[in-house]
């Protein structure tokens, strides 16, 4: 079974960064069972959850990992949330899943919102 574990100990959030991402860097782990699948790091700034960091390869996880990045943002009282452009997979799944949105943060709601009943 896939589970996204936040990451409790600051010390692989820091051998995870290497320096790269100033701030608070926060993370999950991606398990299946007892399997590491990858990580992925991200910060919180104020209203905005930035993605910054995605260690995960199975581009079928991606998305997930992604949500709950955003979604443990949106806990901490972010509105919005920007992926890492330089992160190939990041940049890969944005393209995917809202290719013509601008480069500004993205409302949550856009993410999270369902089709039931929407119209435009």
């Amino acid at each position: 079974m896939i589970a996204m574990r936040p990451i409790r100990e600051y010390d692989v959030i820091d051998l995870l960064n290497a320096g790269r991402f100033q701030g608070e860097i926060e993370g999950y782990i991606v398990m299946n069972g007892p399997e590491y699948l990858g990580h992925m790091l991200y910060r919180v700034d104020g209203a905005v959850t930035r993605v910054l960091d995605c260690g995960v390869e199975n581009t079928a996880l991606i998305d997930g990992a992604v949500r709950a990045c955003v979604a443990a943002g949106e806990r901490a009282g972010a509105s919005s949330f920007e992926v890492e452009a330089s992160d190939a997979r990041l940049a890969q799944w944005r393209g995917v899943f809202f290719g013509g949105a601008p480069d500004t943060p993205i409302p949550n709601e856009r993410l999270f919102g369902g089709c039931a009943g929407e119209t435009e």
